[in-house]
């Protein structure tokens, strides 16, 4: 799937979007700046900012970053892996609410067939199916001692979302359990009244969420420099990239287990009886009297001092089975969107753009190879890429 999706076009002019500040002249007056300007697009439904959009005049540029399937759908449980179908469709939202003064009738045609755009980000989800006997937040937790015993630079907020290289400029893989987050409502997520919404709340809260993050840096890395295009995205490239990625943070090691007699009595008082209790999965809070000060005392020591052993996550003892990461993080437990879902409009936001482009040609008069629609990722697998992504596509 693509969740969020940076671009970049060139030779975009007049492009009205409100300032992104002001310049003060010599005599301290406020003067129209000529260099930014910036306007978030609301959702079709106008519920949320799903949309970046920016200028920059001296180079006639359009930026636009953001879910295509939150600007449509309002949601992005579940989103296509079509990169040039995404990257029409937000070219064409941002369409929607601003005149694009294109140079050429001929470039919507190339947008269609994802040409004339770079790819300056790509977040690709997938979606890890997780056993009844498991907990999403104990498999997170796992994930982030496995990859702090790796030496991956690792941020994790219990029983939330696990990050690793949060920062990177290049490249990063976090993971969090997206029906904790539909739960949680932070963004005011809901579905629309469908057959289908049930199974999609349920497919949700039956897998964790993996999304791989593909910066620039990144993207030119894999494709020696070539800016990329959205044509060049297959959904096989896009696989192979995050199967990369996987590898990449190749986590070994298992669920945390109870602590032993002797392990326990390596830990000092009075952070030993904490972090027994803990593991018996033992309301933390009561003990403390309701000391949040306290109890967060010690979680940071005991984190420190005893293997990353964090008293807020889940306890070993809600685990009744052991799991190996490395037969977990496995590729075919990564489940695909089922058809019924992908077949409901209303959460599944597609649209033919083979239609579109025939569509646009004989309104506009193209007429012979001028009109003819021709499969975008044809050549995909042709593309000069580096030798890693080279390696993963053989």
């Amino acid at each position: 799937m693509i969740d969020t999706m940076g671009l970049r076009v060139e030779n975009v002019p007049h492009l009205a979007l409100p300032k992104a500040f002001g310049r003060i002249s010599d005599d301290l007056e406020v003067t129209n700046n000529s260099g930014w300007a910036k306007g978030n697009l609301r959702s079709e439904s106008g519920k949320h900012l799903s949309l970046r959009v920016r200028t920059i005049k001296a180079s006639n540029q359009l930026l636009v970053e953001g879910s295509n399937s939150m600007q449509y759908l309002d949601h992005n449980i579940v989103s296509s892996g079509d990169a040039v179908m995404t990257a029409f469709s937000m070219l064409d939202a941002v369409r929607r609410q601003h005149a694009l003064n294109l140079d050429c009738v001929f470039r919507p045609r190339e947008f269609m067939q994802g040409r004339d755009i770079e790819v300056t980000r790509v977040d690709l989800p997938a979606m890890l199916k997780i056993d009844a006997g498991l907990r999403s937040g104990a498999v997170l937790n796992a994930m982030a001692f496995a990859g702090l015993r790796a030496g991956i630079a690792t941020s994790i907020y219990p029983n939330e979302t696990l990050y690793f290289d949060q920062h990177s400029q290049l490249e990063s893989l976090k993971a969090y359990d997206k029906s904790l987050e539909m739960q949680q409502n932070r963004r005011n997520l809901t579905l629309p009244k469908t057959d289908n919404a049930a199974a999609l709340m349920e497919l949700a809260g039956m897998t964790l969420r993996f999304e791989g993050v593909y910066r620039l840096k990144r993207l030119k890395r894999l494709f020696k420099d070539v800016p990329v295009t959205p044509s060049m995205l297959s959904p096989n490239v896009l696989a192979k990239m995050f199967h990369g990625l996987l590898n990449k943070y190749n986590l070994h090691g298992s669920l945390r287990s109870l602590l032993s007699p002797e392990e326990l009595l390596k830990i000092r008082m009075p952070y030993r009886l904490t972090v027994a209790l803990w593991q018996m999965d033992a309301d933390l809070a009561p003990i403390f009297g309701g000391d949040e000060g306290l109890l967060r005392s010690h979680r940071r020591v005991i984190k420190n001092e005893y293997n990353g052993i964090d008293i807020l996550a889940p306890s070993p003892a809600t685990i009744d089975q052991h799991v190996e990461l490395g037969e977990l993080l496995r590729v075919e437990n990564f489940v695909p969107v089922p058809a019924a879902i992908r077949a409901d409009a209303k959460l599944f936001y597609h649209r033919d753009m083979a239609a579109e482009f025939k569509a646009y040609c004989q309104a506009r008069g193209f007429n012979g190879i001028s009109g003819v629609y021709v499969d975008p990722y044809m050549d995909a697998d042709e593309f000069p890429i580096s030798g890693e992504l080279a390696t993963e596509l053989a």
